[in-house]
């Protein structure tokens, strides 16, 4: 495959911008508060003004604010034997139970290793025995927000035990890699993007 000319995508290298796709930082301005915040982000596009609404959690006043905190874990988590956990979690926003990997937020003062450790207790009721990988962080739905997530590969154990109150409804699952492999092949299939991507290209599906 021949690769794309430079001059048809947008790279930042060494802190110089390619000439294309270029878009200069006018402003940012909260429109919505609460839990989540919702802006509204002003750019100069070769001279045509663009507006861009995001949600965050994080308090936005300048562009180096954009992406610039660890927002939240997410863990692809085995146990020993090589069995993946993985949970069933109610999610409101589509009103039904999706398929994904443990996954929370960093608070403050937290490591991604401390937040990971409480999040497992938290949700799962198991233990975190080690943290094998850190993968590079990615971003999260990067159409709507600047979420920022740092996934994990981490061995766990001990008893698992559901989460069940007003806000979280999780319930931890302990697969083979035979059933994940039949979970993906289920055309019903919900589940995240990330832990789809990761288990596919993990499990040659």
């Amino acid at each position: 495959m021949t690769p794309l000319p430079r001059e048809q995508f947008s790279v930042t290298m060494k802190g110089k911008k390619e000439a294309f796709g270029v878009r200069e930082f006018k402003g940012v301005r909260q429109i919505a508060g609460g839990f989540l915040k919702k802006y509204e982000l002003t750019y100069d596009a070769d001279g045509r003004e663009v507006k861009w609404e995001v949600i965050s959690l994080n308090d936005l006043q300048s562009e180096k604010d954009l992406a610039s905190n660890l927002t939240a874990v997410e863990l692809i988590a085995r146990f020993p034997d090589g069995d993946y956990l993985l949970c069933r979690e109610f999610r409101f926003a589509v009103n039904d139970f999706v398929w994904e990997f443990p996954t929370g937020m960093i608070e403050k003062g937290e490591s991604p290793a401390d937040a990971a450790r409480r999040e497992l207790r938290e949700e799962t009721g198991l233990e975190l025995v080690r943290v094998d990988r850190a993968l590079p962080k990615c971003c999260y739905s990067v159409g709507l927000t600047d979420e920022i997530i740092v996934p994990l590969i981490v061995t766990v154990r001990g008893e698992m035990r559901e989460c069940d109150d007003a806000y979280e409804a999780i319930r931890p699952c302990k697969l083979s890699p035979a059933r994940v492999r039949a979970l993906l092949r289920d055309p019903e299939l919900k589940m995240t993007e990330t832990c789809l991507m990761y288990l596919a290209g993990a499990l040659g599906e």
